[in-house]
């Protein structure tokens, strides 16, 4: 097993059998569907893992999909067994893709990314969840000793995510910060500091430990080009002097 596939297994474990794992799901699966109620289309695709399944529900779209090199590990209706790297998909055939996590648990988030911008529609929308750097679970990632999924990731700004979608031509529309409250390991403090959610959308909302990104794919202007005739017409006389009538 490669070192990515190892990391992936213990993400998708720890998303449901740790209890910071399973409110991890539950605030991003309450966030999405916020934000996708207005959003149509057919097809939506989520990259990630097979734990993660459950947010395609948060979107309206009949037809959805989840690409994982973990599919082999689960049995589910439109689980799709595919390497992150290149995407069994057709080009701009996707209406909605997710990637909750998927970029900070690999080796090459921009290829991921470049391949997942490559699939979707044009006016498709592209979904993007990430720890942020500044957050409170970032904080305890540096004094934590033992590296384990998921203080291991690899946290990814929220700009530099922007700035990977705009050279990909997608234009953002919503951006969200969520998750104010410290990974206790302590369920029953962790619950009691729920009132920290409210307290820090208001007053530090640039610090949440998890960020959701929105964008759009934009559609290029087909430009109309004027032809422009240069060929001199050939210069034939008709002489006036012909009796009859001319058949065109």
């Amino acid at each position: 097993m490669t070192p990515s596939l190892r990391t992936l297994k213990h993400w998708n474990q720890w998303l449901t059998q740790q209890f910071l794992g399973c409110d991890l799901l539950a605030a991003e699966r309450k966030m999405l569907t916020r934000l996708l109620h207005n959003h149509f289309g057919k097809h939506a695709l989520l990259i990630g893992v097979p734990h993660q399944v459950d947010l395609l529900s948060t979107s309206q779209l009949p037809s959805r999909f989840l690409v994982s090199p973990m599919a082999h590990h689960a049995k589910m209706p439109g689980l799709i067994e595919s390497d992150f790297y290149e995407l069994p998909i057709i080009t701009g055939s996707i209406d909605l893709v997710l990637l909750p996590h998927t970029l900070e648990f690999i080796d090459n988030p921009r290829q991921l990314l470049a391949e997942a911008c490559r699939i979707v529609k044009p006016e498709g929308l592209i979904v993007i969840c990430g720890f942020n750097p500044y957050g409170m679970w970032s904080m305890k990632k540096i004094i934590k000793k033992n590296k384990e999924v998921p203080w291991s990731s690899h946290s990814i700004p929220a700009n530099k995510i922007k700035s990977w979608l705009h050279l990909a031509d997608f234009q953002l529309e919503k951006q969200k910060y969520f998750l104010f409250r410290p990974p206790i390991n302590q369920k029953t403090i962790y619950h009691k500091l729920h009132f920290l959610e409210r307290f820090g959308k208001y007053c530090y909302p640039l610090l949440g430990s998890v960020y959701i990104v929105l964008a759009r794919a934009k559609v290029v202007p087909l430009t109309p080009i004027r032809l422009k005739w240069k060929q001199e017409l050939s210069k034939v006389s008709i002489p006036t002097s012909i009796s009859g009538h001319i058949a065109w």
